[in-house]
């Protein structure tokens, strides 16, 4: 059994959610909600690979456009990775 760190109830090893006092366990993003596994790889890896790509494939070229999207994908892609090896935390 684990324990939440803000009330020390009791929790299920596989509990994301403290019955007593609310606080969540998941990963959180750019603005303090909890989302899922999947919602983090899609925004951190698929969102700014597909970004880079539309931009590539309206310019057609390697212009300054271009390699602002790759930076920005890079930033959140970092990110991403970050998260992954943190895991899920608790937060209220």
């Amino acid at each position: 059994m684990a324990h939440c760190p803000y009330c020390l109830t009791a929790i299920s090893e596989r509990g994301f959610v403290c019955h007593a006092c609310g606080a969540e366990k998941g990963y959180l993003y750019f603005n303090r909600q909890s989302r899922g596994l999947a919602f983090l790889l899609m925004i951190g890896f698929l969102a700014p690979l597909a970004a880079v790509l539309a931009i590539l494939l309206y310019f057609q070229g390697m212009g300054m456009a271009f390699w602002l999207a790759v930076m920005i994908a890079l930033g959140l892609g970092i990110f991403t990775v970050r998260r992954l090896f943190t895991g899920p935390i608790w937060y209220r």
